[in-house]
């Protein structure tokens, strides 16, 4: 395996870990701050850090306890595909998940695609973050 992949490879590791235990440092140590982050159910699109932070914020106000298992990776080049169990409710409700991102350079997280329910519902009932569009795929 290449050694770019290797790194990507640890990144995501460090993302996992990062969304279960500090997801403000996730957004901060991770993504590039022009990242483009697309909830490809919903249709929504958070451009850069901020429109991300938004939405986090969101999520861990809905629930606090929410847990990412990752149990599938496969890197090729700068893109990561990552299979993975969502943990919401104190782990009494699973959203079985997926995430492609496609890491930049210095391998922060450039795009994020994720494909994955919300038990909580509170991506779609929460108003989108200022400047968020909708089905803007990059």
């Amino acid at each position: 395996m290449a050694s770019v992949e290797e790194r990507n490879l640890d990144r995501v590791r460090q993302w996992e870990w990062n969304w279960n235990n500090d997801v403000m440092r996730m957004v901060d140590e991770c993504y590039a701050a022009d990242c483009v982050v697309i909830d490809m159910l919903r249709g929504r699109t958070f451009h850069g850090r901020e429109e991300l932070r938004a939405i986090e914020e969101q999520m861990i106000s809905a629930d606090v306890s929410r847990e990412m298992n990752i149990t599938n990776m496969v890197a090729s080049g700068n893109a990561v595909a990552i299979e993975m169990d969502a943990l919401w409710d104190k782990g009494t409700q699973v959203a079985k998940s997926c995430v492609f991102l496609t890491f930049d350079d210095d391998g922060m997280i450039k795009t994020d695609h994720s494909y994955g329910g919300d038990p909580t519902n509170a991506a779609e009932s929460e108003p989108r973050p200022q400047g968020a569009n909708q089905g803007a795929v990059q």
